[in-house]
């Protein structure tokens, strides 16, 4: 189907239900990160609801590990579950915001602690949404994206230095390694039977002794746990979490989602 076509056919409100391929085809209209051409086995595979993990391999450029699911979720849901300062995606893993520069463009500190005698890492990514596709389609797909603020450790040492947000201190900003690339997405297309396609894609370094190649298999590993916990953690954190009173989050076009009521 012509991108124009699709265009057309989500341009209203009530998202009607589609099927797979008219997720996929509206996922196409005008990606930050284009998701990858799945075969009809892959197709299949989803619809028969298992993670469906890729690992690309770029020729200059760090390899992308990407999961594919269908989740069974409000995405309202799913997105709080993803971009909620508030939520704890990872044992290991310790975020939070560092500045906010509008609705839906933040910056983020993200330190990871490995374990001994592997070196900490850590870096500050700024996150958007990707209004355009969220306009184009209707609102039928939602694309969140992040990216390396290669500077952005010095934004972050006075946040540190006054609050020690979520424990970190000075001494971890200066025993960590700043990965040198990181940069993803999260990418969801409502197919209207109750149903999210849920894409997440993440392409990083991490610098050190720790090769490139074994990073990109251990975050191709990790895809299924992330995308199962991100469904467990929307159909019950998310809706006990996000109520009357918490700051509004944003939904992919940078309107304000509702907070949930039941």
């Amino acid at each position: 189907m012509p991108v124009l076509a699709i265009v057309s056919v989500f341009a209203y409100a009530g998202l009607p239900p589609v099927d797979l391929d008219q997720a996929l085809a509206a996922c196409s209209v005008d990606p930050v990160h284009p998701l990858p051409i799945l075969s009809a086995d892959q197709k299949q595979a989803l619809r028969d609801g298992e993670v469906v993990r890729i690992l690309n391999q770029h020729k200059d450029q760090p390899s992308t590990a990407v999961g594919l699911a269908l989740l069974k979720a409000p995405r309202e849901a799913l997105w709080v579950a993803c971009q909620d300062p508030h939520a704890q995606v990872d044992p290991s893993l310790t975020e939070f915001i560092v500045e906010s520069r509008g609705p839906d463009r933040k910056l983020w500190y993200g330190y990871f602690d490995l374990p001994r005698p592997l070196q900490d890492r850590q870096w500050v990514v700024e996150s958007n949404n990707n209004h355009r596709m969220a306009q184009k389609t209707g609102q039928r797909c939602w694309e969140h994206t992040w990216v390396l603020e290669e500077d952005g450790l010095e934004r972050v040492r006075s946040t540190v230095e006054r609050d020690q947000p979520r424990g970190i201190t000075l001494d971890h900003l200066d025993r960590a390694i700043f990965t040198p690339t990181n940069r993803g997405s999260w990418t969801m297309a409502d197919l209207g039977d109750g149903t999210v396609l849920t894409a997440y894609s993440a392409s990083s370094t991490v610098g050190g002794l720790i090769p490139d190649w074994l990073v990109a298999r251990l975050a191709k590993s990790r895809l299924e746990s992330v995308l199962r916990s991100l469904e467990a953690r929307a159909n019950t954190w998310s809706l006990k979490h996000y109520r009357a009173g918490h700051e509004p989050l944003a939904a992919g076009d940078g309107t304000p989602i509702a907070p949930f009521t039941n």
